[in-house]
């Protein structure tokens, strides 16, 4: 319960000064309470205590501010002309087509979750059909890199 909301179940006289203290009359019971704009501790003691469903009931309707980490996993993607989404899409066809892993991989639940660790960014646009287009191009690569072994 925030310190405004919890001053809407007092009555606060008219005539108070804003940083001096004042009583309020709780709107539930009639209890007088003292405090202050600034220092609510006393009014959210009293709902707590003395009104706690009330409390409960406002304390659940309440925005909660985002943590860190959810603020960070809602950054923005890269587009997909960003250079360092075209360089980890570059790499990871290098990757799947260098060391012959099966096309598949990209469709895993673990690779995904793999990409989300390694830059919460990047967006795999790679599929198993469109990565078969793509390694196409590759295939020059590899054979390349097979007759430079022999």
């Amino acid at each position: 319960m925030s310190s405004k909301s919890v001053l809407e179940h007092f009555t606060v006289p008219d005539d108070f000064q804003n940083g001096n203290t004042f009583k309020g009359k709780c709107m539930h019971c009639g209890t007088l309470i003292s405090g202050s704009y600034k220092v609510t501790s006393n009014f959210v003691t009293h709902m707590k205590r003395k009104h706690r469903d009330l409390y409960i009931l406002h304390s659940e309707n309440k925005e909660i501010q985002p943590t860190l980490t959810q603020c960070i996993k809602k950054s923005v993607k890269y587009s997909p002309s960003d250079p360092k989404q075209l360089e980890m899409t570059n790499a990871l066809i290098m990757f799947i087509a260098g060391d012959l892993l099966p096309l598949s991989i990209v469709e895993s639940e673990e690779f995904k979750n793999l990409m989300e660790k390694a830059d919460t960014k990047y967006q795999c646009v790679l599929s198993e059909g469109n990565l078969r287009d793509i390694l196409n191009v590759y295939k020059l690569y590899i054979d390349g890199k097979y007759l430079k072994e022999m």
